[in-house]
């Protein structure tokens, strides 16, 4: 039993020494700092973001553009656009409404609303004068 232990154990050091982890990277440049409204805003985007994901009024869809978008994207990527849908949108993004900054999460992340709203039929004929009914 005790040979088993120590084999593992020496394999693990072993692998550990030729395979770096797979989250293990050559460390990048250092970004620049975020400014403080980078920053306010990169943790208010989060936490609606993660609010968003536990609410039972957000629609799966939703739910599911949400989270393919930050596990493809940094935060700061989508807080980034976010702040420029902002801009670009004055009036329309409001950072004080979580439901605002959530919609304009989502159109960053790609979510597009499907459209259920069918153009309006025709009316049914109605029958004429005198003509049978039920044919």
């Amino acid at each position: 039993m005790m040979m088993k232990k120590v084999s593992i154990a020496a394999a693990v050091a072993l692998l550990s020494v030729t395979h770096a982890p797979a989250f293990a990277q050559a460390k990048a440049p250092a970004a620049p700092a975020l400014t403080e409204a980078q920053q306010t805003h990169a943790v208010q985007d989060f936490a609606i973001l993660a609010s968003a994901m536990r609410s039972d009024k957000v629609g799966d869809d939703v739910k599911s553009a949400l989270m393919g978008c930050i596990y493809s994207n940094p935060l700061g990527k989508i807080s980034t656009a976010i702040d420029k849908v902002s801009l670009d949108n004055p009036g329309k993004v409001d950072r004080k409404n979580a439901d605002s900054v959530l919609g304009a999460m989502a159109a960053v992340c790609g979510y597009q609303p499907a459209t259920t709203a069918a153009a309006p039929s025709a009316p049914a004929p109605k029958p004429q004068q005198g003509a049978p009914a039920g044919r």
